[in-house]
């Protein structure tokens, strides 16, 4: 199939080959003794976002560096025991594999790096021990040569900005809350709010992952990085306050109250007008008015209560959701001192993370490399030390996939459809010519015609194996030589080492998309089942970036598995609705009196039995006496303070609607 062309493509894939056929010039010139690595390096490291090639390139630095010192460290101590050797290189991949894995971001190419690169250096050096050192140093300059060549030519010609791409993308996400919101106001239908909710849950994802490369970016947006971090927590807030928001109007069918009906047309109005901040200010205040106003121990009051409250809330994340964007635009747009300040705070938003897949990725890889360095050792083969280091490659580049299997021999593959190309280049048409002018010219049509593919997510895994597999099979040096059988058995290894990481990947770590998507919920349960029982709350925000961030993760794995039977009735965003409902409950629980705390208490407790039941596989406990459980608790909130009981309540009504839709609304007795 053809690849997308268009000027976008064209120039990235013409920069991409002017940077890696630049590293390989300034190579040649300064006579390094692999530049080819140089020249793949630069092809690695492009991205089509000049932002995420610089802080690819700065974690690809030190990554390299550390993994060389790691060489450096072991291959001169342990040379003479090789089975010592290579279990020591491959725990020290295992190890940053396994680190690398718990941080979701670009970060974890340093450690990534430093695993598989100290096995590139190690494994070669066991012949000659004593030049690991030079090997190292050698090693490092060619890396950095390829980053540097790269990130000079993406961020100098034509660059395509990653605050470019993250303004489209935040404009675009606002404009959806706004939409969500609207529906859930106007009371549309449940197809519609589930599309906007999974257009938002996904969105937010992909953002932060673009936000972390905008201190690297060239974009004005650089300077802002911390209003987009703001936005983001808006954002993180907004999903489950707005999906929280239709339990509420569900509350509110069943209590007419034709001021509340009003407040909610003046927020539809606000929405539509735009939004803007010092309106929505103003609307915040009515609505506390409104709130309390409507204020007392009824039940009535109570629901009516909390529906304004999470109205206001809503209202204000909108705002100033509505106002950090007006400061993208333009720096000089005013912000409230507290919204301010909160774009000065420090820190990113947890991820989800996964310990045990990440130990059970970092073993696999140090199977296959001890497997790999079985054959080498116990067979004598004077080039075996391809074999580990490709297992090494292959293990550390799709450990994060659910199923890296596929991955894996796609890239072997199109690796391998890399041989006859380069097998022409090297034996037909490089002894034809002289000089590098003529190698630029014989080297332009395939690399510029493969860097298209490269801007495609889809393809390029594919484009980037032919690439490299195409450059180090050349294995292009100042002086040209070429002999065949160095040529086959050079390129032997990596395919010895391709099968080790497919069968210990294909019997340790390969899961499919139901099996992730299980992971996926059970820690969550496990998380709602801790929660239930804290008795105390977290930073909503914080508790709302994990959920929203394993949403995110989850919804794809979901649509493609399937109507499983198991996934029957599972709503990943009820769960975060109901996290967020635990988070109210239990910031309300301490202003409670002793008998709505115990009360309270008994109902988190079944919820909390509810969801480690989900968990472990088991039989859930008995739904009636869960739902006794929290009609107790409302019955005590419904008699308790209302300043201190409505944010209970609001969290209780939540909570109930969303473990029991089908259940008649609560009504205490005293209302019956």
């Amino acid at each position: 199939m053809l690849p997308k062309f268009n000027r976008f493509t064209l120039l990235f894939s013409v920069n991409s080959f002017a940077a890696a056929l630049l590293a390989l010039y300034i190579g040649f010139a300064l006579g390094l003794p692999r530049p080819y690595w140089a020249m793949a390096t630069a092809y690695i490291v492009s991205q089509p976002l000049a932002g995420a090639v610089r802080s690819k390139a700065v974690y690809r630095v030190l990554g390299t560096m550390l993994g060389a010192a790691a060489a450096v460290a072991l291959v001169p101590n342990l040379v003479n025991a090789p089975w010592l050797l290579s279990l020591a290189l491959a725990l020290w991949v295992g190890a940053c594999l396994t680190i690398s894995l718990l941080d979701r971001t670009p970060r974890s190419y340093v450690l990534m790096l430093a695993g598989y690169t100290a096995a590139i250096i190690g494994f070669p050096s066991v012949s000659q021990p004593g030049a690991v050192f030079d090997v190292a140093v050698w090693r490092v300059v060619e890396i950095g040569l390829g980053i540097l060549c790269a990130t000079l030519v993406h961020s100098l010609v034509f660059p395509q900005p990653v605050g470019t791409v993250l303004k489209q993308r935040l404009t675009t996400w606002l404009g959806e809350a706004d939409r969500w919101a609207l529906d859930v106001l106007r009371g549309q239908d449940a197809e519609a709010i589930a599309r906007d909710r999974r257009h938002l849950a996904a969105a937010a994802s992909e953002i932060q992952m673009l936000a972390v490369h905008l201190p690297f970016d060239t974009s004005r947006l650089r300077e802002t990085t911390g209003v987009v971090r703001a936005l983001h927590e808006r954002m993180l807030i907004l999903i489950p306050l707005l999906s929280g928001l239709a339990d509420r109007m569900e509350a509110l069918r069943e209590v007419r109250d034709d001021g509340v009906r009003g407040a909610l047309n003046e927020v539809v109005a606000w929405i539509e007008a735009g939004g803007q901040r010092d309106a929505g200010l103003d609307l915040i205040e009515r609505l506390k008015a409104l709130a309390v106003a409507r204020r007392g121990a009824a039940w009535s009051n109570l629901l009516l209560e909390s529906l304004l409250v999470r109205l206001s809330d809503t209202v204000r994340a909108l705002a100033e959701g509505h106002a950090l964007m007006a400061r993208l635009n333009n720096p000089d747009a005013p912000l409230s001192p507290q919204l301010d300040a909160s774009t000065r705070a420090k820190g990113l938003n947890p991820m989800h993370a996964d310990l045990p897949l990440a130990l059970l990725s970092g073993g696999a890889a140090v199977i296959a490399i001890m497997l790999s360095c079985a054959v080498w050792i116990l067979s004598g083969w004077g080039d075996g030390a391809a074999a580990p280091v490709m297992a090494a490659v292959f293990c550390c580049f799709f450990a994060a996939m659910d199923d890296p299997v596929p991955a894996i021999k796609s890239f072997g593959i199109f690796s391998l459809a890399a041989l006859p190309l380069s097998a022409v280049y090297m034996f037909a048409i490089l002894p034809a010519i002289d000089g590098f002018p003529l190698l630029l010219a014989v080297m332009a049509p395939p690399l510029i015609f493969i860097g298209l593919y490269i801007p495609d997510p889809k393809r390029m895994g594919a484009a980037l194996a032919v690439l490299i597999g195409f450059c180090n099979a050349l294995a292009l040096h100042e002086t040209f030589s070429a002999d065949f059988a160095s040529f086959l058995n050079g390129n032997l290894g990596q395919f010895v080492g391709l099968l080790f990481a497919i069968v210990v990947t294909a019997a340790l770590r390969s899961m499919g998309a139901d099996a992730s998507a299980r992971r996926l919920l059970v820690r969550t349960w496990r998380g709602l089942s801790r929660l239930a029982r804290a008795r105390q709350a977290p930073e909503p925000a914080a508790f709302a970036a994990i959920l929203v961030d394993r949403l995110g993760m989850l919804t794809p794995k979901l649509a493609e598995a399937g109507p499983q039977r198991d996934f029957v009735g599972v709503d990943a965003l009820r769960d975060l609705r109901i996290g967020m409902n635990l988070v109210a409950v239990q910031a309300a629980r301490p202003d409670l009196p002793p008998e709505s705390q115990d009360r309270l208490d008994a109902a988190l407790d079944g919820v909390g039995d509810h969801f480690a039941a989900l968990a472990a596989g088991r039989r859930q406990p008995p739904a009636d006496d869960l739902l006794t459980r929290i009609d107790a608790a409302l019955r005590g909130l419904s008699i308790a303070p209302a300043a201190s009981a409505v944010n209970g309540v609001s969290g209780l009504v939540g909570l109930r609607r969303n473990l029991f839709p089908e259940a008649p609304a609560f009504v205490p007795e005293t209302v019956r």
